[in-house]
């Protein structure tokens, strides 16, 4: 019979532990379940946000993997959802307050955390949602509170 040299099992074991590896080191991690991930999308509620007296940003930072905020004198923060960006324009998620998009991303420093009852942050910019357009650069929808 013809016999074929057997690729060793070692080095794609190895890749495959690598990858999975890295692939649970991006999730977010927190001490509570307020922080899960469904559908592409991470989602902070509850405990998470009622944390501090803080704005919606702080509330989100830190919660989000590749979330990056750039702060400059005098302007809304720069938020990028993904990673670095390679050209010069801004790239700021579109972002969603009860279903209305708003004009910047100033009202997520305006809004405090503890009057939101959920944040969803879609990365990829797609939701299953209906009413909320695609973005290139991300989704942020933020949920209020009803009293």
């Amino acid at each position: 019979m013809f016999n074929r040299p057997r690729a060793p099992a070692l080095p794609l074991l190895i890749l495959l532990t690598t990858a999975c590896a890295a692939h649970r080191s991006e999730a977010p991690t927190t001490d509570n379940a307020a922080v899960t991930g469904r559908d592409g999308a991470i989602i902070i509620s509850g405990v998470a946000l009622d944390d501090g007296s803080g704005s919606v940003l702080d509330a989100i930072e830190g919660k989000v993997p590749n979330f990056r905020i750039q702060r400059h004198s005098g302007e809304c923060p720069q938020i990028t959802l993904r990673g670095a960006v390679t050209f010069q324009s801004v790239v700021n998620p579109h972002i969603y307050v009860d279903g209305t998009r708003t004009t910047d991303t100033c009202i997520l420093e305006t809004l405090r955390a503890r009057n939101v009852e959920l944040v969803e942050v879609y990365p990829m910019g797609v939701t299953k949602r209906p009413g909320y357009g695609m973005h290139a650069h991300g989704l942020i929808l933020v949920f209020m509170r009803t009293r």
